[in-house]
């Protein structure tokens, strides 16, 4: 122990100023109230709302990510569903000229997987029963 306070590091620090730091370390332990001690505590309120700051500021980050994630994949299958629309009634369109007025609300309802089977059927189809199957023919009058 003696080899370390003669160390270069310790020069300058003799025996008195070592006692000195600790009765003045010892005052203030002597002269702190456990009520001040108490204050200088973090308070379990405080912890548990910032914990329920951070932890509603997280879930609103995560809430918002998974909210645009699927905005963009709804928008993108909606794109693609109205150009899919689109392109099925122009292709019926210039097969078959005027259509009936069933054919649009038809087309408009149906889903992807629907659509590009009617599309593939209309390219060589020779009638609108051939691209819509049976369905065309409940109450319609079919080119």
């Amino acid at each position: 122990m003696k080899g370390s306070l003669n160390s270069p590091e310790m020069e300058g620090v003799t025996p008195e100023y070592v006692s000195q730091l600790g009765k003045e370390w010892l005052d203030w332990l002597v002269d702190v109230t456990p009520d001040e001690e108490l204050a200088s505590l973090p308070k379990p309120g405080h912890l548990l709302v910032q914990e329920y700051q951070e932890g509603l500021q997280e879930g609103l980050q995560e809430g918002l990510q998974e909210g645009l994630q699927e905005g963009l994949q709804i928008g993108e299958q909606k794109g693609r569903q109205e150009g899919e629309v689109a392109i099925l009634l122009r292709i019926l369109r210039r097969r078959f000229s005027d259509l009936p007025d069933w054919v649009e609300p038809k087309v408009l309802a149906a889903n992807l997987d629907t659509l590009d089977a009617w599309i593939d059927r209309a390219i060589e189809a020779h009638s609108l029963q051939e691209v819509f199957g049976d369905e065309a023919a409940r109450g319609t009058t079919l080119l």
